[in-house]
């Protein structure tokens, strides 16, 4: 399917068909054949770029036409080559936006901007649609989004990992499951189309020879692992580490998706936390990025984790406690906590929070007890926290020293 028979099918017909009334704002006037293209015996398309005056008669007689008991017209569609009016005096000033505001509108909201239109269209090739956008300011013309993909399908892919979208097939072809890999030993011809798939999807450029799915897994673990910590990594990447393969920024959100499955999914979780580790220890990450304090938000290699642990741990002993409280909302469900001491050790860095927000609140409330001895004796709770937060401070700072 066309990038226009896509949007005249999937979103312009059917709201234009419930509505029964809808204007489209088209500055760029890049839909003005695909409006033209909707009419028939049933649908009245208005084009105000051809008379403004004559194009409003038009479109109130049509939305009449509409209106009336069994009427032989079933929706008026209102073409208008400029932009959307944003406030209320352009809506006043606007001939066309009562129709907008008594049926529909066309883009309503972000999912209906150009990008996001081609991206719906061509979902296992979201990178490649990026690239293109990311090469023309005013949006790439329809042949060109109609030319990405060239009709590539991966049809012997997709039969054998019985999945249909494109992050589907890389998750698959990261984890199959047991019918999923007994499929990719058994059938034949999938291999070359993996090889076109991740290409298309990811921009990777397979170096292996091998035809086998470990000879495959091997290389793409790594190359989406390691696409994933750059994309995160807010500094300038080591030296040593530039030379390792990664994908574009443009596959950014098919990466960051298809790793946050792996890691939520319990099926494949177990998986992801041994090819992490084997990566991190053959890239030496630990060791490059040592230097590096800011790793950004996610963590996609093990030392990432220990790494904020410590920063969490520094945030409470510095007295910079938001530092300490985000980063235990962001990393609670991270999939490292069931690796060795890690969850006992963010459980106190938690405990310790806690404590140091207990004795902040009673130090703020110790001056209304402190008027006379018996109204001090009675807020004897104050001491009682100071003394715990004084042995959850020491344990933490040997933690500290520890890590």
């Amino acid at each position: 399917m066309t990038i226009a028979n896509f949007i005249r099918d999937t979103v312009l017909r059917p709201r234009l068909l419930e509505a029964g009334c809808m204007v489209v704002y088209d500055p760029d006037q890049r839909y003005q054949a695909i409006c033209a293209g909707l009419e028939d015996d049933r649908v009245r398309v208005i084009d105000a770029s051809v008379s403004s005056i004559e194009s409003r008669l038009a479109a109130i007689q049509a939305l009449s036409e509409v209106g009336r008991p069994k009427s032989s017209l079933d929706a008026v569609l209102v073409y208008v080559p400029k932009g959307p009016p944003a406030a209320d005096e352009d809506k006043q000033i606007d001939p066309f936006s009562i129709y907008a505001a008594s049926g529909a509108v066309f883009p309503k909201d972000d999912g209906d901007d150009y990008l996001s239109l081609c991206l719906r269209a061509k979902p296992d090739h979201s990178t490649e649609v990026r690239r293109v956008f990311a090469g023309a300011t005013t949006g790439p013309a329809f042949a060109v989004i109609d030319a990405i993909g060239g009709g590539a399908s991966w049809p012997q892919l997709r039969s054998a990992l019985q999945v249909e979208s494109g992050r589907e097939v890389l998750t698959a072809l990261l984890a199959p499951n047991a019918a999923q890999a007994e499929a990719l030993k058994a059938q034949e011809g999938w291999s070359d189309e993996a090889r076109e798939f991740v290409s298309a999807t990811l921009g990777l450029s397979v170096k292996t020879r091998g035809k086998t799915w470990n000879s495959l897994a091997d290389e793409l673990w790594r190359f989406v692992l390691f696409s994933e910590f750059i994309f995160d990594l807010p500094v300038v990447l080591p030296e040593a580490l530039k030379g390792v393969p990664h994908a574009p920024v443009e596959a950014r959100p098919i990466v960051e998706d298809v790793c946050d499955r792996l890691r939520s999914n319990p099926n494949t979780r177990s998986g992801y936390i041994e090819r992490a580790e084997a990566i991190e220890i053959e890239l030496e990450l630990a060791g490059q990025c040592s230097a590096i304090e800011d790793l950004g938000e996610r963590d996609t290699f093990p030392f990432e984790e220990r790494t904020f642990l410590k920063s969490a741990i520094k945030g409470i002993t510095t007295n910079d406690t938001d530092v300490t409280r985000r980063l235990l909302t962001r990393h609670k469900n991270s999939v490292w906590l069931g690796k060795g001491e890690s969850q006992s050790q963010w459980e106190l860095v938690r405990a310790g929070l806690s404590l140091v927000e207990a004795c902040e609140d009673y130090e703020r409330q110790l001056p209304e007890h402190a008027r006379s001895q018996a109204d001090l004796l009675d807020f004897e709770a104050p001491r009682v926290f100071r003394r715990q937060f004084s042995f959850g401070y020491a344990a933490i700072s040997r933690f500290s020293r520890a890590a």
